[in-house]
């Protein structure tokens, strides 16, 4: 659990999930089900409230994204869910995702997303990147104002940078293609959802992936 940049902290709940304490504060990714206690007992040392969260972002509907967030939402009813429009029927449990890890991972009740989003959309002061191929409605977030990346799934750091492992994703090709696809913006900073953060020079360090995909 740290602060990684000004108002950017990150934690690590079996996939990370990250606070951006501006005017207000978002959460990006809920982590596992088992996860809320830590993320709140975590709000306590920035001194906020559940009753402080105004956006909570899902980047894509795989439990140790999504796992957490009908608890939180309970904690912080006001809150806004806000995910990709493709992603938004799994994620309230209209549809069962059905892809990689497979239907019956997904265990986590229904929670209904209150703001559909599209590529290149701002909310919040973070762009939008649509970056599917780990799951259908996967997303990244840009935060111009800090030069960081929020990949969630769309790349893995643990190790040297590459890209998911592809039993997990599902569409490989695709997937691949997004990585080249964030390759083509510049960061300074880069998060995502498994493994440590790169500060300093990471879209160099994406474009060094995208060559070798």
């Amino acid at each position: 659990m740290a602060e990684l940049l000004k108002g950017f902290h990150m934690m690590e709940t079996f996939a990370n999930t990250f606070f951006l304490v501006d005017q207000r504060l978002v959460l990006v990714d809920t982590g596992t089900p088992d996860a809320p206690p830590t993320i709140l007992e975590y709000l306590k040392k920035l001194r906020m409230n559940p009753s402080d969260i105004g956006t909570i972002f899902i980047t894509h509907t795989h439990p140790d994204h999504v796992g957490g967030l009908a608890a939180l939402k309970r904690e912080a009813p006001a809150a806004k869910v806000a995910a990709h429009r493709i992603e938004a029927d799994f994620i309230s449990k209209k549809k069962t995702y059905t892809g990689p890890p497979g239907a019956a991972r997904q265990t986590h009740p229904g929670t209904p997303v209150d703001i559909l989003l599209d590529d290149g959309k701002t909310q919040d002061g973070l762009r939008v990147i649509f970056t599917p191929g780990h799951t259908t409605g996967s997303i990244s977030l840009l935060d111009p104002a800090r030069s960081l990346l929020i990949a969630g799934d769309a790349v893995n750091n643990e190790g040297p940078l590459r890209s998911m492992d592809d039993r997990y994703n599902v569409d490989p090709r695709q997937h691949r293609e997004s990585i080249k696809k964030l390759a083509a913006f510049d960061f300074e900073n880069l998060v995502m959802g498994h493994g440590s953060p790169i500060l300093g020079g990471a879209s160099k360090r994406v474009r060094d992936l995208a060559v070798t995909l």
